[in-house]
């Protein structure tokens, strides 16, 4: 019994004392990680497809999106990558004309800009409007302007801040928004959400009717010159990282965010880099 009892202290002392060593082998690849589940990164493949080219994948798209994402269990960077090939597409040009053009000119029709040229052309065949013959040729030239945005934007001489302000410098504009107040208030409210101060509009009142006056504070004596320096603030690039975040995060961005973002946006003068930040976080992905 003594030596039974000897024989497993023994035994209980040398198990103590031995070392585990770990045993490395070169080469080895561990799994591929697929914690992300199939359904959440095709959810967001749609979504961002919709939001960024107005359409659902087709064809292999949504097969080639899912490579890209998959590469490394749907990391940041690979979105990253995935909204980058989005951006190349006409599709994708278009959809930002149509998304501004549907909330600043209520989805106005090509058709609409043509029956207008038609309406002030006639005018001009008419003597009792020679007196605004001159009124009636500048509508003209702002319709033709307007017109040509998305053929510019095509062509790649025009970005997405020179779209936004020509989309506020138009006949369509001003019947939407008649008179200097409420065009000046409209400005305010869409780009910057919020309602200007009475300083704020009497000035720009002033310089959109024609006369100096200091917005912003730079100097300018006309509405072009109001749509200028408006679209050109820091005040505008805040504004359009709380449009993003309310379009499509479906909230109000934080202190720190507009800071982060509207930063990015003003020292890239890249909407595309604000929109890849944004559609690559893991709260758009669906995964926070």
């Amino acid at each position: 019994m003594r030596k039974l009892l000897l024989l497993s202290i023994v035994l209980s002392f040398i198990a103590a004392c031995s070392k585990t060593e770990d045993v490395k082998i070169t080469g080895n690849v561990p799994p591929p990680d697929h914690t992300i589940d199939s359904s959440t990164i095709s959810i967001y493949v749609n979504k961002a497809y919709i939001n960024l080219l107005g359409r659902e994948p087709v064809g292999s798209e949504r097969s080639d999106a899912l490579t890209i994402l998959r590469q490394n269990n749907f990391s940041l960077d690979n979105r990253k990558q995935f909204v980058a090939t989005l951006f190349s597409r006409q599709e994708y040009t278009r959809n930002l004309y149509n998304v501004a053009n549907n909330e600043y000119l209520r989805n106005l029709d090509s058709m609409e800009i043509e029956q207008q040229f038609f309406v002030f052309n006639n005018f001009l065949g008419m003597p009792q409007y020679a007196a605004f013959f001159d009124a009636i040729n500048f509508e003209l030239g702002r319709l033709d302007t307007l017109k040509r945005t998305l053929s510019n934007m095509y062509a790649g001489s025009m970005d997405y801040r020179a779209m936004l302000s020509r989309m506020t410098n138009n006949y369509f504009y001003d019947q939407i928004n008649m008179g200097s107040e409420n065009f000046v208030v409209s400005t305010y409210q869409n780009f910057l959400f919020r309602y200007p101060s009475d300083g704020e509009l009497l000035d720009g009142k002033i310089m959109v009717d024609g006369n100096t006056a200091t917005i912003f504070f730079k100097q300018g004596k006309s509405k072009y010159d109001y749509i200028d320096i408006f679209f050109k603030t820091d005040d505008y690039y805040e504004g359009q990282v709380r449009f993003i975040f309310k379009k499509y995060l479906f909230r109000e961005p934080s202190s720190a965010e507009i800071y982060l973002y509207a930063n990015l946006y003003k020292n890239t003068n890249d909407y595309k880099q604000l929109q890849k930040e944004v559609f690559s976080l893991d709260e758009y992905a669906g995964i926070q």
